[in-house]
């Protein structure tokens, strides 16, 4: 295994240099004008502090934008996000079950999960349930590579996601009055429906959306008795839910403005649980959180510009597995986060302070279970030769329930070595951390209080370039290293009990190549090709004690190679998808002796546009897992066979 790796290793890197040398020789033999008529457009970046262009940031970055968001199959953030290549979904079932995220070879919680630049992550555990998050209210998403704990503190370590939401600037929104509605009837006897209403009024604009789901969720799988496959169907894996959410946007002139972000979220669902081949118990899970972000922005200049955020969530959690089970869950989270802008010719800084109080009210932690975080960063920007741009950041949180402070830092470079080729390379390095969570902490007679921090050393770097062969394509190649330490590990104790201790160490050495097509070929037609090769070497470096088997094994449930392809074409009123994803060999177990087999899976979807006077619909048919593939994401947790969505939208 180890010499494939090491043969792995020598392929990219041979790649890597090729690609740049015919990248480099491929651009000189255009002119000026063609390569910047294929040049990426400047989308603007807001996750990094810094509004930067795509291409000028040290970190990679990949955009989710509008368009594709729609082209995807699904109606929350998790099927989003499982056709990026940047990351990997953990899944235990078909949506809404639990779905978390890994983002270079780390787990979800090492993974910063922002709405509008709002950290949600959540206090108790680090983490954030996916599903919880519905598609309908996001205009991009920014996936962020490797750490940003020097900018946004606790979790940021592996990468960052930073969802936008659909704000409309009342001085360039035509639209005085829409109205949106749609309805959908799928497999599993799965129904929903969803209104959206936006409404512009002088300076102001609000818009309110709403959308419910059902399921009986009862999904056939083929389960694996040890000697035979048998066809079955998922059990206790009802739900319902709904979402409602507002956004609002208040310009007083053009140098001032406050959004005002406020969404609550329900879910009722059954949990089946890991199957074992025998019926699961009756286990049901109850979610109602509710997020609300003020954000005010105030433009003194062009030089100085001051903003703001204020965030209340109230996020409650039931769970039960009857009649032995009754959990329940509040976590209240308020933050405050003022930050100063400074910009110059050739140099930009930023200035900001945070303070966050979170507590959790639980059956299961003990009562002191509350923290108050206060925070100092200032991040710099400069561009003082034409080619090359420089980043800094440096960052101090303080934890008072830890009595800890956590200082971090990073720099970074973007380099654009000639004027005529389109050709960035990128590098940034730092050192972030995670701070331990209020389950770590505080869970009855089972928390640790004096877990320290975890923390880690990240390494980046990489290339984007544009060329042009017969049609314009974009390419980039990323490696990311991730040294991780005093990892928080549970470990059963000589009372029977596990415990948290900062135990753990692992290794990420991580390979990314990306390589995107958007071209119009006439009035008609349009074709979007986006493909990504992720090679994940992540392992546990320590023994958690003498003659550990596991140390230097890779980490569980991360395959050692995923593939993403999507296939997007428009012609006229028609729209034809395809999506397929390539999840490689990976281990259940931290010794890597059961390992899970491969397994490839096409998703698609067609959709049919028409307009009757001021009257658009849209018809779409989405089927998912075409190929009718026999696969699970976590051992035991059995994924969906092949399924049908059919969805109406009606625009006025």
């Amino acid at each position: 295994m180890f010499s494939e790796v090491s043969s792995v290793r020598k392929k990219i890197s041979c790649l890597f240099f090729t690609s740049l040398f015919l990248l480099s020789g491929n651009s000189f033999c255009q002119s000026n004008d063609t390569l910047k008529t294929y040049q990426l457009d400047n989308i603007i970046v807001t996750a990094t502090k810094f509004n930067t262009d795509l291409k000028s940031s040290p970190n990679k970055i990949e955009i989710i934008d509008a368009e594709l968001i729609n082209n995807f199959n699904g109606n929350r953030l998790p099927e989003i996000l499982n056709n990026s290549s940047s990351v990997y979904i953990k899944s235990y079932g078909a949506t809404p079950t639990l779905k978390t995220i890994s983002f270079n070879g780390l787990g979800a919680e090492h993974t910063l999960i922002l709405v509008d630049g709002v950290k949600i992550n959540s206090f108790q555990n680090g983490q954030i349930d996916l599903s919880l998050i519905p598609k309908e209210n996001i205009e991009r998403i920014e996936i962020v590579n490797n750490g940003m704990s020097s900018i946004y503190g606790s979790e940021a370590i592996g990468g960052t996601i930073n969802i936008i939401t659909n704000y409309k600037n009342p001085f360039y929104n035509d639209d005085n009055f829409n109205v949106k509605a749609n309805v959908g009837l799928g497999s599993f006897n799965t129904s929903r429906y969803g209104l959206t209403f936006n409404k512009r009024l002088n300076n102001f604009n609000i818009n309110v959306f709403y959308d419910y789901e059902k399921s009986d969720g009862n999904f056939e799988y083929y389960f694996n008795n040890g000697s035979t496959s048998q066809l079955k169907d998922r059990e206790n894996a009802a739900y319902n839910l709904y979402d409602f959410g507002i956004n609002s946007q208040l310009f007083f002139n053009n140098t001032n403005k406050i959004n005002f972000y406020s969404t609550f979220s329900y879910q009722n669902k059954q949990v089946p649980g890991i199957e074992t081949g025998t019926p699961p118990s009756k286990t049901n899970q109850k979610d109602k959180n509710w997020n609300n972000i003020i954000s005010f922005e105030k433009i003194f200049s062009d030089q100085v510009i001051l903003k703001a955020n204020f965030n209340f969530q109230n996020n409650l959690q039931n769970y039960q597995i009857k009649p032995v089970t009754n959990s329940n869950y509040k976590n209240i989270v308020a933050s405050f986060a003022p930050e100063l802008q400074l910009k110059f010719s050739n140099f930009d800084l930023i200035t900001g302070y945070s303070f966050a109080y979170a507590e959790l009210k639980s059956n299961e932690v003990e009562s002191n279970s509350r923290r108050n975080q206060h925070a100092l960063f200032i991040s710099t920007g400069s561009s003082a030769l034409d080619n090359l741009k420089l980043f800094s950041s440096v960052r101090v949180d303080h934890f008072s329930d830890l009595k800890k402070n956590a200082l971090t830092s990073k720099i970074g470079l973007n380099y654009k070595p000639f004027e005529k080729i389109d050709l960035n390379i990128r590098a940034n390095v730092g050192n972030n951390f995670r701070a331990p969570t209020f389950n770590d902490l505080y869970w009855k007679e089972s928390g640790n209080p004096d877990l320290k921090p975890e923390g880690s050393f990240n390494f980046e770097t990489g290339f984007t370039s544009g060329i042009v062969f017969f049609i314009p394509i974009q390419f980039d190649f990323t490696y990311t290293h991730i040294n991780a330490k005093n990892k928080i590990m549970w470990i059963p104790q000589r009372n029977l009990l596990w415990t948290p201790i900062n135990i753990a160490s692992s290794e990420s050495n991580n390979y990314l190549i990306n390589i995107s097509i958007n071209q119009k070929l006439n009035e008609q037609i349009n074709i979007r090709f986006n493909s990504g090769l992720n090679l994940i070497n992540s392992k546990k470096t320590n023994e958690s004690f003498s003659g550990d088997p596991s140390k230097d094994k890779y980490l569980p449930y991360l395959p050692l190679q995923a593939v993403k392809l999507g296939l997007m074409i428009d012609y006229d009123l028609a729209s034809l998808n395809f999506f397929y994803t390539h999840t490689g060999k990976r281990f259940s177990d931290f010794e890597n002796i059961k390992s899970m087999k491969s397994f490839n899976i096409l998703d698609g979807n067609i959709s049919f546009k028409l307009k009757f006077w001021e009257i658009a619909s849209t018809l779409k048919l989405e089927v998912n897992n075409i190929t009718n593939a026999d696969y699970q994401t976590i051992s035991g947790y059995p994924m969906p066979l092949r399924n049908y969505f059919l969805t109406l939208s009606i625009n006025y």
